[in-house]
């Protein structure tokens, strides 16, 4: 990402409305999907300036993997997670341990080896580990917001699940979210594309009463996630399992 977003993330995650639904929204996942029988361990592929590691500290032991040092010196500032800088895949291929649920939160746009990425966090899970993937949805909505951020890609939602499929775990759910909100984001999203617009910084604040509703309407959606799949939606999400290996016996 441009260095500037780093501050800007930093500066507003923690309220602003579309981190903080979001955060809520992967937390329920966590907490429906994972169920180790120890204390479990996170790691956080593309940890940025660490709020979702933050918000994980208790609910057990945390890692946060990013390329940049920027990023990493503010994730330092707010979490006592252990902080790896590395670029991926390589950098997973050498953290030497395994986890119980891996978390590539709007990380894989950004990577050229998309599904060599997904396929070594994948391997560094523990058997019925759980991999959440979430990543910007439909390719015709790429606009100039999305350069700026770095996107390489935007993704169907049927790429998501072979990228799913090609890392061996067990599909979930995947499905689109982020849909209330989705005909107006479709709109602007066209608009600077035809418009031209040059893209920036665009977390502006919101008045707070404004913000709350949005952040409370996006976060409703944890309530459908893996219960229904939403029809649409300006992201997708993705929860996998790596399933035990059963022996066969001879008979």
């Amino acid at each position: 990402m441009e260095k500037a977003l780093y501050g800007e993330m930093y500066e507003r995650e923690g309220d602003y409305w579309w981190f903080a639904a979001r955060r809520r929204i992967v937390l329920s996942l966590v907490d429906r999907y994972v169920k180790p029988a120890h204390t479990p361990r996170f790691l956080d592929v593309g940890c940025g300036t660490g709020s979702m590691l933050q918000a994980l500290e208790g609910r057990g032991e945390a890692v946060g993997v990013d390329a940049s040092e920027e990023a990493l010196a503010l994730a330092a500032t707010r979490t006592g997670a252990e902080l790896v800088r590395g670029e991926v895949p390589g950098v997973l291929y050498g953290l030497g341990r395994n986890f119980d649920c891996v978390l590539m939160l709007d990380l894989l746009e950004h990577v050229e080896d998309d599904a060599g990425t997904a396929g070594a966090a994948a391997g560094l899970l523990e058997e019925d580990g759980v991999m959440i993937i979430t990543v910007p949805a439909h390719p015709w909505l790429y606009a100039p917001r999305d350069a700026y951020h770095h996107h390489l890609r935007r993704y169907r939602k049927g790429e998501v699940r072979r990228l799913v499929a090609g890392t061996g775990l067990a599909e979930e759910f995947t499905s689109y979210y982020n849909a209330l909100f989705f005909p107006v984001a479709v709109a602007q999203r066209l608009w600077s594309r035809l418009g031209g617009k040059e893209p920036g910084p665009d977390i502006k604040p919101l008045p707070r009463s404004l913000n709350g509703i949005m952040e409370e309407s996006f976060a409703a959606e944890r309530f459908l996630l893996g219960r229904m799949p939403l029809p649409w939606g300006l992201s997708l999400v993705a929860v996998a399992r790596k399933r035990p290996h059963r022996c066969m016996h001879a008979r």
